[in-house]
């Protein structure tokens, strides 16, 4: 085999690994962005108490108890990214366990107590919102 063909083969499994690769990179990014488990068609506003705030990448996450008669329940509220939430002026304070908060919510699909965060109302009367689409 000379130096030309031994290049030539290598050159194509080259591409062909580049492919595969930017294939699974599309796919897993297209999957981690993807929000159609939600629907924003028919927002959904729930009162309840701060169980937690996780102020964390790649989302952050509102753990909310929510009473259904006599049983809470608890709602997992997805929202944007750290980055994207401190340019609009949520920080890792800014719920607090025990806190009383009004939210709405793109709720799920699959009828599970969660969501996606679209705004916030606290006792106080100070409403939070963030983009449309969490990212």
């Amino acid at each position: 085999m000379n130096l030309h063909t031994l290049v030539e083969r290598h050159s194509t499994l080259f591409r062909l690994l580049a492919a595969g690769a930017l294939c699974a990179a599309a796919a897993s990014a297209s999957a981690h962005h993807s929000f159609a488990m939600f629907d924003p068609q028919h927002p959904v506003q729930v009162e309840g108490t701060v169980k937690s705030w996780e102020f964390t990448n790649p989302h952050s996450w509102l753990i909310l108890m929510v009473m259904k008669g006599d049983t809470p329940i608890e709602y997992a509220i997805e929202g944007a990214s750290v980055n994207t939430l401190i340019r609009q002026g949520f920080g890792p304070h800014t719920f607090s366990p025990g806190e009383k908060v009004s939210v709405t919510i793109s709720p799920l699909k699959s009828g599970e107590m969660g969501g996606a965060f679209i705004k916030a109302v606290k006792a106080d009367g100070t409403v939070l919102t963030e983009s449309p689409t969490p990212n």
